[in-house]
């Protein structure tokens, strides 16, 4: 008789492990699934922009990105007062740029900084007095 109670116990908590595996692997490939779909639909997007006349530093890039196709545009001023725009977008078949420059709408002036006048450099000029050190000076 104890035997036998012993047996059905068994079977039963064997039953119970059995389905509770079961669930947490149903669980886990569920989850795994989800997460796999919500990354492929994933959406991002940013811009920026930068104009700093006193560096003369002028650019902007947008990009936006859904799942593994990212589209883009990237535009910089350069020295010569031409705008470069890059188009670009990345997906399964790979990378592709398309680059233009526009040309300058002001030319670009180069920027020329005013001589120093010669002479002699700071420290060696007329200095009123003499820096004695502190056990020197006299206090009479």
């Amino acid at each position: 008789m104890f035997k036998k109670a012993l047996t059905v116990l068994s079977n039963a908590l064997l039953m119970v492990y059995h389905t509770t595996m079961m669930i947490v692997i149903i669980s886990f490939v569920f989850l795994f699934a989800l997460v796999a779909a919500v990354s492929a639909s994933d959406y991002s997007a940013f811009s920026y922009g930068v104009a700093d006349p006193y560096t003369g530093d002028y650019k902007s890039q947008i990009e936006s990105r859904a799942g593994d196709n990212v589209h883009g545009q990237y535009s910089l001023l350069d020295a010569d007062g031409t705008r470069r725009t890059v188009d670009y977008a990345a997906d399964a078949e790979g990378f592709n740029a398309n680059v233009r420059k526009d040309p300058a709408l002001i030319p670009a002036v180069p920027f020329a900084y005013a001589a120093l006048p010669y002479g002699y450099p700071i420290g060696y000029g007329n200095i009123a007095g003499y820096a004695a050190p502190y056990a020197y000076r006299r206090f009479f």
